[in-house]
């Protein structure tokens, strides 16, 4: 009887082994929800559809980018914190989700505890553009300026509390001066606004402003990011003139909702990082000015919580708040 029970026991535990391997083996076995705090048809929207759908045939599953605009990334950033931890809800997070834990007094989630990461996807940089006709050319001589017509000079950004807006209050507070940042709904807006020749200067992504630089249209002052760009090798950072200058990385994030099975998450980050290298994957990366990571999730943890730290305190001078 002893040696029947042993054997039933020995069965049982070998079979829930196998079940759960199987399970494990499995994942996933339904579509998947790939969140996107932005409105569809961004090149940040567009990366994220040819990635999931790498992602969705390596899988033999559904991959659906559900766009979920507003709030600064709030709205859909609190619908992948509220989501089961199992690794079904995939979140696309933006530079925003390291700068709104400063910005925001509250938020409905944490943007630490209530996350797993899965990889950096990648960063990229910011460049703050003139109209051909403003009589500035870089960082000096527009203090100059500045200095000398205190309050007149206006520079554009998408909605107040972006990358774009929080490192042009990083500049003003750096250099000393006087210029009025002016809100628009998108950042695509502000720059045909500047292409118009209705307002002067405008901070944005290189990817977006890229076409515009190369045909002539818009001249670059400086690189708003912690280095220069691959794109714009000749035009100089902000902070190679400012010292004192503050800015974080601007980067994309892969992340899940927190609890979510260890051995998931590894998949995922092992997927995920396989989809990066597929060749429609990965000739974005150049063509966008996004500079590939691929991390593990250790290293995407140890990146966002860096990124959170040093954004705090630019966000904090600039003075900018969303609530």
């Amino acid at each position: 009887m002893g040696l029947l029970r042993l054997a039933a026991c020995t069965s049982a535990m070998l079979g829930a082994f196998i079940s759960t391997t199987a399970g494990a083996q499995a994942f996933p076995a339904r579509p998947v929800r790939y969140i996107m705090p932005l409105p569809a048809g961004s090149e940040t929207d567009l990366f994220a559809r040819i990635l999931a759908r790498r992602l969705g045939d390596g899988w033999s599953q559904q991959v659906n980018v559900d766009n979920r605009p507003g709030g600064g990334t709030v709205i859909g950033t609190d619908l992948a914190a509220k989501a089961p931890g199992d690794g079904y809800t995939l979140l696309h997070a933006l530079t925003a989700h390291a700068i709104n834990a400063t910005l925001f007094s509250k938020l409905p989630y944490d943007s630490l505890k209530d996350f797993a990461c899965i990889t950096q996807i990648g960063s990229f940089s910011g460049v703050l553009i003139a109209h051909p006709s403003f009589p500035v050319r870089n960082i000096k001589e527009l203090i100059v300026l500045a200095k000398a017509q205190p309050g007149k000079i206006v520079y554009a950004t998408g909605p107040i509390g972006t990358t774009n807006h929080i490192l042009g209050e990083s500049l003003r507070v750096a250099a000393g001066i006087n210029i009025t940042h002016v809100p628009y709904k998108g950042g695509g807006l502000a720059i045909q606004d500047l292409l118009g020749g209705h307002v002067p200067l405008v901070s944005n992504v290189v990817l977006e402003v890229l076409p515009y630089i190369r045909s002539g249209k818009v001249r670059p002052i400086a690189v708003t990011g912690p280095k220069r760009t691959v794109s714009l090798p000749d035009v100089p950072t902000v902070g190679e003139s400012l010292p004192n200058y503050r800015s974080g990385t601007s980067f994309w994030a892969l992340l899940t909702r927190a609890g979510t099975p260890a051995a998931v998450v590894k998949q995922l980050n092992a997927d995920v990082v396989k989809a990066m290298q597929a060749p429609e994957v990965r000739e974005r990366f150049p063509q966008m000015d996004l500079e590939p990571a691929g991390s593990t999730p250790a290293q995407c943890d140890a990146f966002l919580r860096e990124q959170v730290a040093v954004w705090g305190p630019i966000v904090k001078a600039s003075g900018a708040r969303a609530d």
